[in-house]
């Protein structure tokens, strides 16, 4: 029962203790410089109006539990003060590692004169021999739970030791087992005469030793970290491993040998890092590379920008700069063995779009094509290692040709297969066959055709012969022996030196005729379940349906099989000039001759107003 009219006073005097007779006098067990130092029970008290007595039953209690006072930390040269700089905190304390006042030492953070009986308790003395009276730190801690730490002898079983220390040790003055959750580590070297914990945070450390010196330190801006491993000989520095950054820092590890880690700004995460949270440890701030793909990087990547998040797929969180192996994908997203069609890999490995009539090149340069889209035949210039990509059937390619002639495909591109007499097929184009010479393919010829090709690395096909160590014959025969292909390079094989072909858009197959599944599919086109659809188009296999891009000339399929296609190159329809129904201005003959209609339409009705108008005026 409690009456609140006592006149005894309930808290304290500033600075002081409970009055021994009030209620409560059990809370405050000691005043040390007009603060509390330790407490032990709670006080509980009930509402009421002055006067009124309280029983048990009546309103609900409010609770008030007092708690131990924070070691605070005064700079100065009096008793009690410590040397200025000297102020360190532990977890919510702030202890003195090395006292103002000559004579004084610091025990659990407070500065204590070297005479007292808790320095005594503690075992504080200098590392070798007693205190004296100009001593300001300890060098050693021999108390039963005590153990060194920054120049101070600290109790294991209360704050602000119990931060430090987890467990105390059987060697008197060295703490057993270091608070990693409070972000300390254990001193692989740990003695009573050197600091047992150090914190993860302490990027100075600890040394030990005067001349062969080992020195143990933890990382600027960390909270919590792994111990390093002893060193080995009489010198050396080890450094923590950190684990987590404090809440403002981002963790990184840098990808060596010998993996360090340091606690940087969120602009710190560069140089092949980006900045994110980790999910799977606790949303803790990390720089992860930018190539662990499993945390949003890109296999490969070396360096690396962090997406905006409106932008952001839901596995990747980067756009690529540059592949330590490899090339850079055009889209900044992959880093890839061979650039997609309508890209070359430039000096600095990046994907760089080629011109647009090629399907490959070697610059962007137009007559720099080394092979062309489906549609589109490869016109050799000077260099046979590359040339000019025009439309099929057309220019040189239809020379000569026989009317319906043009009717052999090769990567899905037609060439001529049957010549003006006097000429025959070499490589897709008319050559003339004069009597009893030959070229380099041994063509003999009869009737605009080749019947056989004895000249090295030719084959007969569809009636003219090509090389297989160039377009267009390469894409037909990768081996050829005695004009007969002996290794079809759509992965067929050859009946009596034919190759069977694939289906439309497939560039390699397996299975016979009529059965065959594309494995590879030509420039333009992506793979979708056994056949191969044009980029633009949309496909459907099972119950999953894959969308095209309009305009698009080089892509892959969605990885999961469902989805849009990955657009590389896109190409706008242009008008093809060597069309003779198609004017200038990219109007069809048809179009022009309609609009001819309506404009004579127009004057010729213009005319005959103009005469009805002037002859009946004239006759009104």
């Amino acid at each position: 029962v409690i009456h609140l009219s006592d006149t005894r006073p309930l808290h304290p005097a500033r600075g002081g203790c409970h009055s021994v007779s009030a209620v409560g006098s059990g809370v405050c067990r000691e005043a040390r410089d007009g603060a509390y130092v330790m407490y032990k029970e709670e006080a509980k008290v009930r509402h009421a109006g002055t006067g009124k007595r309280i029983d048990k039953q009546e309103e609900p209690e409010m609770r008030i539990k007092v708690k131990a006072t924070q070691v605070t930390c005064i700079e100065g040269t009096t008793t009690g003060q410590c040397k200025t700089g000297k102020c360190i905190s532990i977890g919510a304390d702030n202890v003195c590692t090395d006292c103002g006042k000559a004579g004084e030492v610091p025990i659990n953070g407070k500065c204590v004169a070297y005479n007292n009986d808790l320095v005594t308790a503690a075992g504080c003395t200098k590392s070798s021999g007693d205190l004296d009276d100009q001593s300001t730190t300890c060098g050693k801690c021999t108390g039963t739970n005590y153990f060194l730490h920054k120049g101070g002898c600290y109790a294991q079983a209360t704050p602000p030791g119990q931060t430090i220390c987890q467990t105390p040790g059987s060697t008197a003055g060295v703490c057993e087992t270091c608070s990693a959750d409070n972000g300390y580590f254990k001193n692989p070297d740990a003695a009573a005469t050197t600091d047992s914990c150090i914190s993860c945070g302490d990027a100075t450390g600890v040394t030990i030793g005067s001349t062969n010196t080992k020195t143990y330190k933890g990382v600027d801006g960390c909270a919590k970290c792994t111990a390093p491993n002893s060193i080995l000989g009489d010198t050396g520095t080890a450094v923590a491993t950190c684990t987590e950054c404090n809440a403002e820092l981002y963790l990184k590890t840098d990808s060596t040998a010998t993996p360090t880690t340091s606690c940087v700004q969120k602009d710190g995460c560069s140089g092949g890092f980006f900045p994110t949270t980790d999910s799977t440890a606790n949303n803790k701030k990390v720089c992860v590379s930018c190539s662990e793909s499993s945390k949003g990087g890109i296999a490969k990547c070396s360096a690396c920008e962090l997406l905006p998040s409106t932008t952001r797929a839901s596995t990747v969180l980067i756009s690529c700069s540059a592949c330590s192996s490899d090339n850079l994908s055009p889209l900044k997203n992959e880093c890839m063995t061979t650039c997609p069609a309508g890209t070359y890999a430039d000096s600095n490995k990046v994907c760089t779009p080629c011109h647009t009539s090629c399907s490959s090149c070697s610059d962007a340069g137009e007559s720099s094509c080394t092979a062309c889209y489906p549609g589109s035949v490869l016109s050799y210039g000077s260099d046979t290692t590359k040339g000019t990509c025009i439309k099929e059937c057309t220019g040189a390619f239809m020379a000569h040709c026989k009317a319906g002639g043009c009717t052999l495909d090769v990567g899905g591109s037609k060439y001529c297969s049957r010549c003006a007499a006097g000429y025959a097929p070499i490589d897709g184009v008319c050559t003339a066959m004069s009597t009893g010479a030959r070229d380099a393919s041994g063509c003999k010829a009869n009737d605009g055709k080749c019947t056989a090709c004895t000249g090295a690395n030719y084959a007969l096909l569809s009636g003219g012969c090509y090389n297989t160590q160039a377009l267009p014959g390469s894409a037909v025969c990768a081996a050829a022996n005695n004009g007969q292909c002996q290794t079809c390079a759509n992965g067929q094989q050859p009946a009596s030196g034919v190759c069977p072909a694939c289906p439309a858009g497939c560039s390699k197959c397996s299975g016979s005729s009529g059965s065959q599944i594309c494995s590879e599919c030509l420039a333009g086109y992506y793979k979708s379940g056994t056949s191969c659809v044009k980029c633009s188009e949309n496909s459907t296999n099972g119950s999953n349906t894959i969308t095209g891009v309009k305009d698009c000339v080089s892509c892959t399929a969605p990885t999961s099989n469902s989805g849009t296609v990955t657009c590389y190159v896109t190409q706008t329809p242009t008008v093809d000039p060597t069309d003779p129904s198609v004017n200038k201005g990219g109007l069809s003959s048809g179009a022009i001759a309609g609009i001819s209609i309506a404009v004579i339409a127009v004057v010729g009705g213009l005319v005959g107003f103009l005469c009805w108008w002037f002859v009946c005026r004239g006759k009104a």
